[in-house]
């Protein structure tokens, strides 16, 4: 058998031994084709949803490959080898939200002084921090929004002054406060996709078990996973 077959046969075996171990329907079958396992699969994984149609096709070149004297008729080329392998790498090695986070970081106790805030915003290209209470708990994320709203409220002043303004007062005016979740450091960049998706979130706290209570990690935002 031509060597690219070969290889192209073997991605693809790994790749089903996957989706039945991971995304085997519970119907009561002892044995389903892989159009139906792509099928469960793209339920839950939007990584697969996404490549549903590639799946397709590789299905469909698995089957001449694999039925009697047909595999005598097809060579797998570059094109289909390279695909069935990038499917593989993201499938079965996918990078996690420790792999694409950003340690750039910076978060506030709630009675941080406002210019301790613009003075980190002034020196860096950060616009999101998370505010910590007294316990070290995220209570919520402080952007440019509820910094543009306590702007506003003094904007009727001669002069704006910030002195004995805090972090606390300016995340009471931030409308997007609460636009953010945990996540743990091992989480898929799939599972972290989804979380952005479902949850209509601008940023995820990563921590080793994606709770409150640990200490950050680093953030990512939705730009990270258009870069990936």
């Amino acid at each position: 058998m031509n060597s690219n077959n070969e290889a192209f046969l073997d991605y693809f075996n790994d790749i089903e031994s996957f989706f039945n171990k991971e995304y085997k329907p519970d119907r009561g079958k002892s044995y389903y084709n892989f159009y139906e396992l792509v099928e469960n699969a793209s339920r839950y994984d939007s990584y697969v949803k996404r490549k549903r149609d590639d799946f397709q096709i590789l299905g469909d070149l698995r089957n001449f490959l694999s039925h009697g004297n047909q595999s005598d008729l097809v060579l797998v080329n570059e094109a289909s080898l390279n695909l069935i392998k990038a499917i593989h790498e993201q499938l079965l090695k996918p990078k996690t939200t420790f792999d694409i986070k950003s340690d750039d970081v910076k978060f506030f106790k709630e009675t941080t002084p406002l210019s301790a805030v613009l003075e980190t915003i002034r020196n860096t290209d950060l616009t999101q921090f998370p505010i910590k209470d007294g316990n070290g708990k995220v209570i919520g994320l402080l952007t440019e929004n509820g910094i543009t709203h306590w702007l506003s409220q003094h904007a009727h002043e001669a002069s704006i002054s910030i002195g004995g303004t805090l972090a606390r007062d300016i995340l009471l005016l931030d409308e997007n406060k609460n636009n953010f979740a945990f996540i743990k450091k091992d989480a898929t960049i799939y599972e972290a996709e989804a979380q952005f998706d479902n949850q209509k979130i601008d940023a995820l706290l990563v921590t080793d078990s994606g709770k409150n209570t640990e200490n950050l990690l680093g953030i990512i935002t939705r730009f990270d996973l258009v870069e990936v």
